[in-house]
């Protein structure tokens, strides 16, 4: 007996695969290896209907997986259709055109069957430590040097472990048993998934299958969608920006947008755009449209959940070739660097639309990250990972929050867990003053950290190698963490070692007692800062967010640092001067 999909029912039932698949992500957090998953978050659990389409994606997750999952499941589909896989059946690839961009990814998808015939799909994709090749690094100049390729190909055949596949992890990783550890949380990801989905299945009688509701759900997604684009002024709109230098590109990288909004779709045109570049910072086609995608659901269509229809009125043209499409065998893994800025330079387009529904910039965008890998006391190889957020963007409702994760929607990890799992301690963590954008809404603060490697080595080999990977956004420079409808700049960048400042994105060798000391920047301010009420600029003077002479520097606001009361009269007369009347 069929089940009915009257409205009620299909809003259960819609629930109900998000939590199958959150429950799949709480399957792979409780038995994944390493921190990249436990901690950081960066994965994705997704269920698909039996012609591919996404049907749910796990609300635990790097949100920029929207637009990923379901290529990668095409893909998948497309070299394994249907009547070519059986019960027990689980394909693996971590291809960075076919699947997420870089090798570092690996994407495991499993057949569901259901009383004989497949039912659905699931898939699980997961950010790992490792996949042998440079450490951690943009220098790469192609994807050869940046590890073990996997090409579609069956991990499991009816049940049954493919171990070449597992044997070519092993010989070239260097922290083979974390990442066959997640692997296998992949697998259980995916078991528990498609265990929730017979269930649900059983319960509510779905005999013909998921494609009803997977359609309504879909078009319902799409519809709600179409309805707010179709809201926008029509026409044309334009970002092009200069990214800030990368290391080892040796020319000015420009991203130009074309923003087209036309009756209920919108097309988003990067015709233009810089070339190929020979370092690991470009992106393949799938992370390209994933990242566009992305804000416009955010900004127009928050609250409806992730699938298929939230995709489909976005075109995006990415030109092959370009550093936002790129080719084989170029090098991507630091692809980052270029893609967490596509929400920021939609938005830019987006601000002369809807200015009150974007955010300021992020100082956390593109995502900073530390690799560390060395060798404890026993001998034991270690593979470590951190991740530490600049400040969230101002908006038109609040004050941007202190060193919150965008784009990428991942989580800090625990200066603990990274002492644990490597020889290094934590030396500071500070949220810095005045490094949130001023604005009638501040951006939320940036913050300093510090390092130093520990001893401890085997046999008195001490050395550990360390990559830092920053934003390299500075406030003075190229695309800055600038604000919006007026307001000013986050501020804060800088790496250095041992009190000399290098470039970050490259793998160095450090020594015992050497200091790493880095600066991320606070986020863009949102509106004038003129605008913003004394009052609260009073308030984060005793917080400590703002310095008294920020206070009178950026918002033209008096304090009496001995009373912590504003002199209104000297606030005033400030106020009049003609570079405070030219601001206002």
């Amino acid at each position: 007996m069929a089940t009915k999909l009257d409205a009620v029912t299909i809003q259960i039932l819609w629930n109900r695969l998000i939590a199958i698949v959150d429950e799949a992500a709480t399957g792979l957090i409780r038995t994944a290896y390493t921190p990249s998953v436990k901690e950081y978050h960066d994965f994705c659990c997704a269920l698909f209907d039996t012609s591919g389409r996404m049907l749910a994606h796990s609300t635990v997750t790097t949100a920029g997986f929207l637009g990923i999952v379901p290529e990668v499941m095409r893909n998948f589909l497309r070299k394994f259709p249907p009547q070519s896989l059986a019960d027990g059946d689980a394909i693996i690839t971590n291809d960075p055109w076919i699947a997420s961009g870089h090798l570092i990814d690996i994407s495991i998808a499993a057949p569901i069957f259901h009383r004989g015939r497949i039912v659905g799909y699931t898939l699980c994709i997961v950010h790992h430590l490792d996949m042998g090749g440079r450490m951690s690094t943009l220098a790469s100049k192609d994807i050869y040097e940046e590890g073990l390729k996997i090409p579609i190909l069956k991990l499991f055949e009816a049940g049954q472990l493919n171990r070449t596949i597992f044997d070519f992890i092993t010989a070239n990783t260097r922290v083979p048993d974390k990442i066959l550890g997640d692997v296998r949380a992949q697998i259980v990801a995916n078991n528990v998934c498609a265990r929730g989905l017979k269930v649900m299945m059983d319960e509510y009688a779905l005999d013909d299958g998921l494609e009803g509701l997977a359609s309504e759900i879909i078009s319902r997604t799409e519809q709600s969608l179409r309805s707010k684009i179709a809201k926008l002024p029509q026409g044309v709109y334009r970002n092009d920006v200069i990214l800030p230098r990368i290391p080892g590109v040796d020319t000015d990288i420009k991203i130009c947008c074309e923003m087209r909004v036309e009756g209920d779709g919108i097309t988003v045109d990067y015709t233009g755009s810089s070339g190929e570049v020979g370092a690991a910072v470009n992106c393949c086609y799938n992370m390209t449209r994933s990242y566009t995608s992305y804000p416009f659901k955010l900004a127009l269509d928050p609250s409806v959940p992730n699938n298929d229809g939230a995709l489909n009125p976005i075109t995006i043209i990415a030109p092959i070739g370009s550093i936002v499409n790129c080719r084989p065998p170029t090098a991507t893994w630091g692809r980052t660097m270029i893609s967490h800025l596509f929400p920021e330079i939609v938005f830019g387009a987006m601000e002369k639309v809807l200015p009150e529904r974007v955010l300021a910039a992020n100082g956390g965008a593109p995502a900073n990250e530390i690799y560390l890998h060395g060798k404890h006391a026993d001998g034991r190889s270690f593979m470590a990972i951190s991740q530490h957020s600049g400040g969230f963007g101002g908006s038109a409702r609040q004050d941007g929050p202190a060193t919150l994760c965008f784009p990428n929607n991942t989580r800090n990890i625990p200066v603990e867990v990274t002492e644990n799992e490597s020889r290094m301690m934590y030396l500071r963590k500070e949220l810095v003053p005045d490094s949130g954008g001023a604005g009638r809404n501040r951006g939320g603060l940036g913050q300093v950290v510090e390092y130093e490697i520990l001893g401890g080595g085997p046999d008195g080999k001490d050395q550990v190698e360390s990559s830092v990977r920053l934003s390299g956004r500075r406030e003075n420079g190229n695309f800055p963490v600038s604000g919006r409808l007026g307001g000013k700049a986050g501020r804060g960048y800088g790496l250095e070692i041992n009190d000399n400042e290098v470039d970050h994105g490259t793998s160095r060798t450090l020594n015992p007692g050497d200091r790493v000391c880095f600066r991320l920047s606070g986020g863009g301010g949102y509106g004038d800062p003129l605008e913003r009420d004394p009052a609260r600029v009073l308030d984060d003077v005793k917080e400590g967010r703002v310095t008294v002479e920020g206070a009178r520097n950026d918002y033209v606001v008096v304090i009496d640092p001995a009373t912590n009361t504003i002199d209104a009269a000297a606030t005033a007369a400030k106020r009049k001067t003609p570079q405070a009347e030219a601001r206002a």
